[in-house]
């Protein structure tokens, strides 16, 4: 089913050290009276995709809410960032989805009460992040946060030391049999952040399910795929990362290069999708925003 109806926009993302075109798609619902709550929706490094993230927004939008949907490559060059992480950080893409909020929050279309930020893999790593509470700090005052998080196969080999969210209601829906985003560290994470104060977590593990369950038909190998999934690190309150097997955090550039010579690792699998387990996990979804006022 096509969104009915969608307004492509246009915006700088002006906090970026490159400066950024962005585009992105608004959906909005049929016959509902506006102002609409609104999922801001961000990409997996595989860039938007009609069965997956159009698909999220068709879906919210025959719920009765507005989705955005950001495009965080093709305004900076990139069609994916699957073989290369690099092209597009999921910070770059956490910074766009934090211009979508303040443009939404202007928008007399949307609720500026109801606005929630929602991605699968690395955009379930943007996701989470937003949720931080030290990388508000590190936004250098910038007054609004995201209403609701809905995290879809993150990854979460990388977690900040201090996991203290802003204690807004949080969603992580897992791949049991996922080995690109491992669910086992998504749901430490998760435990992390609840023991630093956050009681409002979810977490759904789908028994059967692969990364990328959205992909109807049987599972398929991503021969380039860089697979940071034994990269484990912690991210200090100045940004280094700190690697337990080494014993000492390091900048970005260092660690980057140290994980590719020591981690990272080639390939992943993905798909696997059936039309019921997909069926299945979208309900499950619209219970959950529903439990918010999200939907309808």
């Amino acid at each position: 089913m096509e969104s009915v109806s969608f307004d492509t926009l246009t915006f700088d993302h002006p906090a970026a050290r490159k400066p950024a075109r962005v585009s992105a798609t608004l959906h909005l619902p049929e016959d509902r009276p506006a102002p609409f709550p609104c999922m801001v929706i961000l990409t997996s490094s595989a860039g938007v995709q009609r069965h997956r993230e159009h698909y999220y927004a068709d879906l919210l939008n025959r719920a009765g809410a507005a989705a955005l949907v950001v495009d965080s490559f093709t305004g900076r060059g990139v069609r994916r960032t699957v073989a290369d992480q690099t092209l597009v950080s999921a910070a770059q893409m956490e910074g766009d989805a934090f211009a979508s909020l303040a443009l939404l929050r202007g928008d007399p279309r949307i609720d500026p009460g109801r606005i929630g930020i929602m991605g699968v893999s690395k955009g379930g790593v943007a996701t989470l992040n937003a949720a931080v509470a030290v990388r508000q700090r590190w936004r250098d005052g910038f007054p609004h946060l995201f209403d609701l998080h809905v995290a879809i196969c993150p990854g979460a080999t990388a977690q900040h030391r201090d996991p203290t969210t802003h204690g807004r209601p949080m969603y992580l829906m897992l791949a049991a049999k996922d080995d690109y985003t491992p669910a086992s560290l998504a749901i430490e994470y998760a435990e992390r952040m609840r023991a630093a104060g956050n009681a409002r977590i979810k977490v759904k593990v789908y028994g059967s399910a692969h990364h990328g369950w959205e992909s109807l038909g049987p599972v398929f190998d991503i021969k380039d795929a860089e697979n940071w999934s034994t990269c484990r690190n912690f991210i200090e309150d100045d940004g280094r990362h700190f690697v337990p097997c080494v014993g000492r955090a390091m900048a970005e550039p260092e660690f980057q290069a140290w994980a590719r010579q020591n981690c990272v690792t080639k390939g992943a699998r993905a798909g696997g999708g059936t039309a019921a387990l997909k069926e299945r996990a979208s309900a499950d979804l619209i219970d959950y925003l529903r439990g918010f006022r999200f939907v309808v």
